[in-house]
């Protein structure tokens, strides 16, 4: 199939006009019913009002009547985004406002940048029905991650990521401290997306690549988690162990990739001996480690584990090489720690 679609950028007044006059059609019968409850709507809202952006929206051209010289365009992907936006404006009962400003209340340049907002559009032109059943579907396909708008607009809000945002509250004094995260990375979000990732690669029980397995988790545990507090207990005492062992703050263990290899090989550590490693054993032997690690950096990575585990911890750090490589590193020197059998009983 030759490439379809052309990416157009259309005020947000130009569509709301066309669903008004009818010309824009919001529910294909290939769209799904609409689920998003008032919060994730008024999240949404928020986003154009505060000029955040948002993923595109698909549309696809409809029938024409030849009689009247009139056509429609129809709503392949972004039902849900239109309608919560024409539900707004004409302060449509269906959607009660209550935590936002609603459109009437707005002043009237407020109401004018939000006409003028400018919305992402792919126009995929005249295809087939069945062209566009295929799109819609990969578009919609679990394959396709999450993105730090959508979390921050709560699109997605089950119980995996309010457990996610929980963990980070209860420990963002911590991240301060080390600097794990800069402004810039908490604005869009990255803090919680690496929580989610640690969540995801302990539930999964092994490590993958980048974040393609958090909205599988998510979708999973949208309604319940049954680990909640096992997890959040779990990753809040090794947090705690990480913080006790008063790593310098330029420690190799204190970079995001070390830290979160660390954090599983010490969940992995905790599940298997029921107990983790006392402060003064993990602090001593870690600290060994990383003078150990960049005394032999520059040697041939292909036969030195110490100048291996060092690339890794720089280079291609999300592949699922690289954290395989960290994690079982880093385990080999866990393994070597004895258990605490008070603790572990």
């Amino acid at each position: 199939m030759a490439e379809i679609g052309i990416g157009t950028n259309k005020k947000l007044l130009d569509l709301f006009n066309q669903m008004k006059n009818g010309s824009l059609i919001l529910a294909p019968s290939f769209q799904r019913k609409l689920v998003w409850n008032n919060k994730h709507k008024e999240s949404f809202i928020e986003t154009i009002l505060k000029g955040f952006p948002f993923p595109e929206i698909y549309l696809a051209d409809g029938d024409i009547d030849l009689e009247t010289q009139t056509s429609q365009t129809l709503v392949v992907d972004g039902q849900q985004r239109l309608d919560t936006i024409y539900r707004y404006v004409t302060s449509s009962e269906h959607f009660p406002v209550k935590n936002i400003k609603k459109f009437k209340e707005l002043t009237k340049e407020e109401q004018t940048r939000f006409f003028d907002y400018v919305i992402v559009v792919r126009d995929l032109g005249r295809i087939s029905k069945k062209e566009i059943q295929e799109i819609f579907e990969r578009i919609n396909s679990v394959g396709y991650a999450l993105n730090a708008i959508e979390i921050q607009n709560s699109l997605y809000e089950g119980e995996f990521i309010t457990t996610a945002k929980e963990i980070l509250n209860q420990n963002q004094e911590i991240f301060a401290k080390i600097d794990l995260f800069t402004d810039s990375e908490s604005a869009r979000m990255q803090d919680l997306e690496y929580i989610l990732l640690m969540m995801a690669t302990l539930e999964e029980g092994g490590y993958f690549r980048g974040d393609k397995e958090i909205e599988t988790y998510v979708k999973r545990y949208d309604d319940e988690y049954p680990n909640k507090e096992e997890i959040t207990k779990l990753l809040k005492d090794i947090f705690d162990l990480i913080n006790a062992c008063k790593f310098e703050p330029d420690s190799l263990w204190n970079r995001k990739s070390s830290f979160f290899s660390l954090t599983i090989e010490l969940a992995k550590f905790e599940q298997k001996n029921q107990a983790l490693p006392e402060v003064y054993q993990i602090s001593n032997r870690l600290k060994q480690l990383e003078e150990e690690i960049q005394k032999n950096k520059t040697k041939d990575r292909e036969t030195d584990e110490y100048a291996q585990y060092y690339h890794y911890n720089y280079a291609g750090t999300t592949s699922k090489k690289a954290r395989d490589i960290r994690g079982a590193f880093l385990r080999k020197v866990l393994e070597e720690i004895p258990v605490n059998q008070k603790l572990a009983g």
